[in-house]
């Protein structure tokens, strides 16, 4: 595709930015050095910082208004200041074009989503955990309003969107897509050390399973044992890739994914079926690896890929011999894009969304087909509070799984991100899945969108 041609447009699009830590600030970077994209509207936990945040950007201060009220916007629009808020209420009557709602924090994430939809803008959410519960109806709200609700290039939801779709319109069959998971798993043959996200851990067994062995399952499996030190799935992860199934229909193997820990060139030898010698149950499944490299190797930290069936030998023999991934018996092969580059390649969303009304994710395909839910990993005693922690959005004593979408009821597993500020109201035991009849939930924005998205589609 040829970008310039594709944004044809002398059309500058405006854009608020909401959220503007390393996602939102990379957006405000960017916009400064295209022509066809501004973003001089950002929102933060106080209007100064959102103008730290600005100035961090590569803004003069002398630009910058901090802003308590609409009417200050209003003004610092119409001067050509940069406008610094506290809170969308503030700006959302400024005349913008789509929002980028990258707070990271799930209610926050569907109160702003929702009113800038009804203001009539477009929303490009980066706020994952908000469009894991509520994501199919934002979508269809948007539609509603004539404007978009979509996911963001950067992000891996989208990237991978992209890359599923393009595999499906050349005719691939799909055997696996997912994502590498966050951090690479670095090896340090000399010390036997294996290091992960800065911090380094033994691992005197990794050696003798460095290569695939003639059964290459077993051979993921020590090395998932031999590494069990080393979280190998988060809750991010399966955040991002419940998304992925509400706008693809691709489905986990099981609920909490393998997550093997694997070398790049491995992934289509075990992420494909067990007739063909890999873990999979069945075909067009969802799937998180944890990619296992010597330091001199290239990373695949956060990268997505699909793998897809070979069905010409010739043909894929030579891609294999210009250096192309296949799997060892050659039937399957990895197409993937090792990197993400969050807010520096946002803006190819903003401008399909508002230049040529495309969104970058499933569009009117993104119904509630799975849910995030959680898992007990110890013994919770009623009375304890659920509470969200650190930049990964993770909750203590929870793990994540995904599961087919239901309505909320007694017996029904609760989305993920409505955990966080619950009252467990009776024992749950290590193992459990956490059901509504096991907690009170806090009032938000969220959990009552939630049920008009249960209204929706599940009549």
């Amino acid at each position: 595709m040829n970008y310039l041609y594709h944004f044809n447009s002398e059309r500058v699009v405006e854009a608020c930015i909401a959220g503007a830590g390393d996602f939102g600030r990379g957006v405000l970077r960017q916009a400064e050095q295209m022509r066809q994209l501004s973003a001089r509207i950002a929102i933060d936990v106080s209007p100064e910082k959102a103008a730290e945040a600005i100035v961090n950007a590569g803004i003069s201060k002398e630009k910058i208004m901090v802003c308590h009220s609409e009417k200050d916007a209003q003004q610092a629009w119409e001067r050509g200041d940069y406008v610094a808020a506290g809170n969308f209420e503030t700006v959302a009557a400024l005349p913008f074009d789509i929002l980028v709602e990258s707070t990271g924090i799930p209610d926050i994430g569907a109160r702003y989503a929702e009113a800038a939809l009804l203001a009539g803008k477009h929303v490009g959410i980066a706020t994952k955990e908000t469009e894991s519960v509520v994501g199919p109806y934002l979508t269809r709200l948007a539609e509603k309003q004539a404007r978009l609700f979509t996911p963001l290039d950067g992000d891996q939801p989208s990237l991978l969107i992209g890359l599923v779709t393009w595999a499906r319109t050349l005719g691939f069959e799909i055997i696996a897509a997912g994502k590498s998971s966050e951090y690479d798993f670095v090896w340090d043959e000399a010390r036997n050390i294996v290091t992960c996200n800065g911090i380094e851990y033994p691992a005197a067994d990794l050696a003798e399973h460095w290569t695939l062995g003639e059964h290459a399952g077993a051979t993921a499996q020590a090395r998932s044992k031999a590494l069990a030190a080393i979280a190998q799935i988060s809750v991010p992860d399966l955040c991002e890739m419940v998304n992925v199934a509400n706008a693809t229909g691709l489905a986990p193997d099981r609920p909490e994914f393998h997550a093997m820990v694997l070398r790049t060139d491995e992934v289509p030898t075990l992420l494909d079926a067990e007739t063909q010698g890999g873990v999979l149950q069945g075909i067009e499944r969802l799937e998180v690896f944890n990619c296992l490299r010597r330091p001199d190797e290239l990373s695949f930290a956060g990268g997505v890929f699909v793998v897809v069936r070979c069905e010409d030998p010739h043909v894929w023999k030579l891609l294999k011999d210009k250096g192309h991934v296949l799997s060892r018996n050659g039937t399957s092969a990895m197409v993937y894009l090792p990197r993400h580059l969050l807010g520096l390649e946002a803006p190819i969303s903003l401008l399909d969304a508002v230049l040529n009304g495309l969104p970058s994710g499933g569009g009117h395909d993104t119904t509630p087909k799975f849910d995030l839910t959680a898992r007990a990993t110890r013994d919770i005693a009623a009375g304890q509070l659920l509470e969200m922690k650190g930049h990964h959005r993770h909750i203590d004593g929870l793990r994540p799984e995904i599961h087919p979408a239901a309505a909320l009821a007694d017996t029904a597993n609760v989305p993920f991100y409505l955990l966080p500020g619950a009252e467990v109201v009776r024992d749950i035991a290590a193992g459990q899945a956490i059901t509504l009849a096991d907690v009170r939930l806090p009032a938000s924005r969220l959990y009552e969108l939630r049920l008009e998205q249960d209204r929706l589609f599940h009549k």
